[in-house]
């Protein structure tokens, strides 16, 4: 099944990312670190009510972000665990209507990138594997758990799940 993206999708995939990389590159020393409190993750929040453009936005998010990174190309590898748990936590949440579901899946994606990004981040801040992998799922989970979940509470109650439909929160109709 393909699923065509139309102009608004293809707008909010633009301004999710755009967002994304301006709040990874203004603040460096948290989102490149080796505890990696990225401020941007927050905005996973927004995955599971956007759909596709949110896990679009959130992937092309993520690789615009890391292009400054002090990595250099191997931070860009992680583009790829990026979108694949922005789509799981899209997809669980759309299968399963529960809210805390995306709890659980924030989880997961803070599991699946401390290990990534944990990996990448021992060797040069001379930081034992386990401890790196565990500071960055620490990191990662303080940020979607204490922003993002009172962020997703904040969007699913304005209804941004309706702004595609009609163009207004809620799902209101135009008077």
């Amino acid at each position: 099944m393909r699923q065509k993206l139309h102009t608004k999708e293809l707008t909010i995939v633009a301004i999710y990312a755009a967002l994304y990389a301006v709040l990874v590159n203004s603040l460096p020393g948290l989102s490149f670190g080796p505890l990696n409190l990225r401020i941007a993750d927050a905005m996973l929040a927004a995955v599971p009510l956007l759909g596709t453009a949110g896990v679009l936005g959130h992937t092309l998010g993520v690789f615009v972000g890391n292009l400054s990174s002090p990595f250099g190309v191997i931070d860009l590898l992680n583009t790829v665990p990026s979108f694949v748990m922005a789509f799981v936590v899209y997809y669980a949440y759309n299968r399963s209507k529960n809210d805390y579901t995306v709890i659980g899946t924030y989880v997961a994606y803070s599991a699946v990138l401390g290990v990534t990004v944990g990996w990448m981040l021992s060797a040069p801040f001379n930081i034992p594997l386990a401890l790196s992998i565990l500071y960055v799922f620490a990191g990662n989970l303080i940020i979607t758990t204490a922003i993002g979940w009172p962020l997703f509470k904040l969007l699913k109650k304005a209804g941004i799940q309706g702004w595609f439909e009609t163009g207004l929160p809620n799902g209101a109709n135009r008077s």
